[in-house]
Order: C-alpha cells, then structure tokens, then sequence
C-alpha cells in the first residue's frame, strides 16, 4: 500500500436565491466527469443529499455531489472548491483533505 492525499469535495445543488436547481447534479456530474478527464486525473462523483443550517436560521436540503480525488495533482483544489461555489451560486462548499493508505489491485 501507498500513503496518498485524498481530498473530497461537496458541492450543493440547490440555488440559494431561487432554491431551484438551476443546474442538476446530473449536468454537474458530466461537466465534472469532461474536466477531469481533459485533464488526465482520477476522480469519483456521487450524489448525495446533504443539509445544513442557513445564516438566516432555516435548515435547508439539498442534493449534493461529493467530487472523489486520491493522488498529488498539480491542481489547486481550495481554488476548484471556490470556482464551484461560484458556478453552482453557492455560499460556500465544503473540502475535506485526508492522508490515505491505497493500493489498486
């Protein structure tokens, strides 16, 4: 086994404006799935449904996708996080960097 850096991205769904998906986590899973792959780095999506507590005091849920990355990248991934935020109109995402043991077999 190899140690390795893990990061996991989530990213909700749900426009905080309209709260509509304005763009559907299918249609952010196929840009996601292009980008990565233009870019030659391993990655996993999966939906999920998340929920938290907005600065307004509601408690909002929302599908989410959770973006899988295991490896050294040169890739900026608090700088992925944020351009997600932006794109999907999102307060904030949520990145989570771990130190892993993985073997592929």
């Amino acid at each position: 086994m190899q140690t390795n850096t893990e990061y996991q991205i989530y990213i909700g769904c749900r426009d905080p404006q309209s709260s509509d998906e304005l763009i559907s986590a299918d249609e952010l899973r196929k840009m996601l799935a292009w980008f990565f792959s233009q870019n030659k780095i391993s990655f996993s999506v999966y939906s999920a449904k998340g929920g938290y507590l907005h600065k307004d005091g509601r408690f909002i849920s929302e599908n989410s996708l959770c973006i899988n990355l295991i490896g050294d990248y040169d890739l900026d991934i608090i700088r992925l996080a944020k351009n997600l935020s932006m794109f999907m109109n999102q307060e904030c995402s949520l990145v989570i960097k771990d130190i892993v043991s993985s073997e592929y077999r």
